[in-house]
């Protein structure tokens, strides 16, 4: 993976933002690359840690919720549940900004969370 700075609209430098639009990996991984999704360098640390795969049909559930939250007027981080995982995006960005599974998720709070969505 590259992992790029990325600005945004209002010149803000994000660092260790791992972007899934390069197209320099083969076969199944190169369809993730490709997604409208951004994973952050903290997301894809999780997504290694607790051994978490994220194929093209979860990246499309993914993509499909941002659209509805952006929809609904969403702008700031959104908890989506899928399954056993539960992923935080922020909408603005199209970044995954971390990934829990289900069962480490008792005791935590998510704070600043615009909407909730299960796909």
């Amino acid at each position: 993976m590259m992992v790029n700075n990325i600005r945004n609209i209002n010149g803000v430098k994000h660092e260790g933002l791992v972007s899934t639009t390069q197209r320099q990996a083969t076969g199944s991984f190169a369809s993730i690359l490709s997604s409208s999704i951004k994973i952050s360098k903290h997301a894809s640390e999780r997504l290694k840690f607790q051994n978490i795969n994220l194929d093209e049909t979860i990246l499309r559930k993914l993509e499909e919720a941002v659209k509805k939250a952006e929809q609904k007027g969403l702008k700031n981080d959104v908890l989506i549940l899928e399954g056993d995982r539960a992923y935080i995006v922020n909408i603005k960005n199209r970044v995954v900004v971390t990934v829990k599974d289900m069962s480490s998720l008792k005791d935590n709070l998510f704070t600043n969370i615009d909407g909730v969505l299960m796909i």
